[in-house]
């Protein structure tokens, strides 16, 4: 497997960018929960408000009024990344949104009553990953490369001055939220049988992660298993949501109470409703337990 750092000859075991494949893709994405739980970092803060300001505009123009046909068309713009060289196509040759997925997205959007009545957390790219059924790691991963390419592009150029790569002139999409629409402009990019590539830092890149999943655990954890023990909730198969210690004070069993009590990625919103401060308190938790992707130099293994 040919990666970036060898076919450029760049010799240090770790660099900060994400060392990519060149003949297909890394199963990796870049994670939105990254970005937000990064924002001492220049370049994440300004992926964060470009990511903000494409979700306050989809939401506000479209989703809200259900203007279908142009809300499509905006997302039509979210074309191919293959240049990232990231996602779940062995051979990089992904289809980014496209029409119908545009589709499903809209109508994804449309369907979830936060989006739909024009609620701020829908224009917070980690928070429409969590709740948003139809939007998935890979495609969210898309959206922000798509919506970020420049900045991307210009990170890629400073590494390309760093190590002495060769550039070439290429034009790319992005969206330029100054003007709030797509715009293009022309870049200078490191190149790969012809193809131009684009890098993304290491620090926010995560592997295969379901967040629906973590979020679940983390509400059964720090949510329902205190309202179960301190009476909130009535349960009548006692021993199956708590164990009584030899000192008398009783423990959850949190395993049980996910088990019985987790939502399918369309009702997390009803946890979202029921406690208040879940949705801020899940970002912080996933800052300290979800760190970005590390990937063995020799790409044995990904984890």
């Amino acid at each position: 497997m040919k990666t970036f750092n060898e076919h450029f000859s760049i010799s240090e075991d770790v660099t900060e960018h994400l060392n990519i494949p060149l003949e297909n893709d890394l199963e990796a994405f870049i994670d939105p929960y990254l970005i937000v739980n990064n924002m001492n970092k220049t370049l994440a803060k300004r992926m964060y408000l470009r990511s903000k300001s494409f979700l306050k505009a989809l939401n506000r123009k479209y989703i809200v009024p259900n203007d279908k046909k142009n809300g499509v068309s905006f997302l039509s713009y979210l074309t191919e990344a293959n240049e990232y060289h990231l996602g779940y196509s062995p051979e990089n040759k992904g289809k980014g949104i496209g029409k119908t997925k545009a589709e499903t997205i809209f109508n994804s959007l449309r369907a979830n009553q936060f989006a739909k009545a024009g609620i701020s957390i829908t224009n917070e790219a980690h928070n429409v990953l969590l709740l948003i059924e139809g939007i998935g790691q890979d495609n969210m991963s898309d959206t922000l490369a798509n919506i970020c390419r420049d900045i991307l592009a210009e990170y890629t150029y400073a590494l390309c001055i760093k190590y002495g790569i060769p550039v070439y002139n290429y034009e790319i999409c992005y969206y330029d939220h100054h003007f709030r629409k797509w715009s293009t402009k022309d870049v200078k990019l490191p190149s790969y049988k012809g193809n131009k590539i684009i890098l993304v830092p290491q620090f926010l890149c995560s592997g295969t992660r379901i967040y629906p999943n973590h979020y679940n655990w983390f509400v059964a954890s720090n949510c329902i298993s205190k309202d179960i023990l301190s009476g909130k909730i009535s349960v009548n198969d006692c021993d199956n949501y708590f164990e009584v210690l030899q000192n008398g004070t009783k423990r959850a069993i949190i395993k049980n109470i996910n088990k019985n009590y987790r939502k399918p990625k369309a009702e997390l919103i009803d946890f979202v409703k029921l406690y208040n401060n879940s949705l801020l308190e899940f970002k912080d938790h996933a800052k300290e337990n979800y760190p970005c992707l590390a990937v063995i130099v020799t790409y044995q293994q990904v984890s």
